[in-house]
């Protein structure tokens, strides 16, 4: 039968058109993606569980093990060294943890679909430049989200039970300090990623930038500080920031010389600079098409 005198059905189902669900479509898509790599789930997932676990055995003994004393307490510093650490504080930081959950879950995030011209595909759905950008932020941000928020309130929780009432009444503000706290870093560390993704299509150059600016600025701030001996630059130190707002969220005191205020008022202007690159990036690709 010749085919312009066959005949097909109509289709008569209904489409979908809730809005605030079709950024998880691309999240569930990339997530599961990073899922079959079994490379990427090695770097991803057996490094923070160890250091999670390590945490949580520390908690263990100081509780249940009498006569075992260690250099320091459960308590709210404690927490906020959990969530973050520099190379000077730990031997293994979770600063490190954190930039290899960001580079092996977020380098290719954008790169790759810029490489693969996919980006354009992608916009060409009924999918708003929003809606991508936040599927693609969703996959970072859970996986820093599960190392920080996740596990510091499951820390808190298991530290709470084992040390009685008398330290939940006493630190009952530390769970809000830690979901402050981790969103700060998982939402700066993120949005810091895919900018990098996006200015590339080789996710190893994107890796690259991340890296300069995740490492590099502190590297930086080493060298002013050996040679001015004070720690008044230490805003040019992105690790710096996140310290200098922990000891404010965790009512500790501060190691640098400077006002929180400010360290504050520089991750918000990385945030809006990434998002107003991404925007650019990406709105780019929908005009085009």
């Amino acid at each position: 039968m010749p085919i312009h005198t066959q005949s097909y059905r109509h289709w008569e189902g209904a489409l979908k058109t809730h809005s605030h669900t079709r950024w998880w479509v691309i999240a569930k898509a990339e997530l599961k993606l990073l899922a079959q790599r079994k490379f990427v789930r090695l770097i991803v997932a057996i490094p923070p569980l160890i250091y999670i676990f390590v945490y949580a055995i520390l908690i263990y003994i100081v509780n249940q093990v009498p006569g075992v004393e260690f250099s320091f307490q459960i308590d709210r510093e404690f927490f906020q060294q959990f969530l973050f650490q520099n190379f000077m504080d730990a031997p293994v930081p979770s600063a490190l943890l954190i930039a290899l959950i960001a580079i092996f879950g977020g380098s290719g995030l954008i790169a790759n679909d810029l490489k693969n011209n996919t980006l354009s595909l992608y916009l060409s759905k009924p999918i708003s430049w929003i809606d991508y950008l936040i599927g693609k932020f969703a996959v970072i941000g859970i996986l820093i989200g599960c190392f920080t928020f996740v596990s510091g309130l499951l820390l808190f929780l298991e530290h709470s039970l084992l040390a009685g009432t008398s330290f939940l009444k006493e630190n009952y503000w530390i769970p809000f300090a830690i979901i402050a706290y981790s969103v700060i870093i998982t939402l700066s560390a993120s949005l810091l990623m895919l900018l990098f993704s996006s200015l590339t299509s080789n996710p190893r150059y994107a890796t690259i930038g991340f890296c300069a600016v995740w490492f590099g600025t502190s590297v930086i701030y080493g060298v002013l500080k050996g040679i001015t001996r004070t720690s008044s630059f230490a805003l040019v130190s992105l690790w710096a920031n996140y310290d200098r707002l922990g000891t404010v969220l965790f009512a500790n005191p501060p190691n640098y010389a400077v006002h929180w205020v400010w360290a504050l008022l520089i991750l918000v202007a990385l945030v809006v600079l990434c998002l107003f690159v991404l925007h650019r990036r990406i709105r780019a690709v929908e005009i085009v098409k």
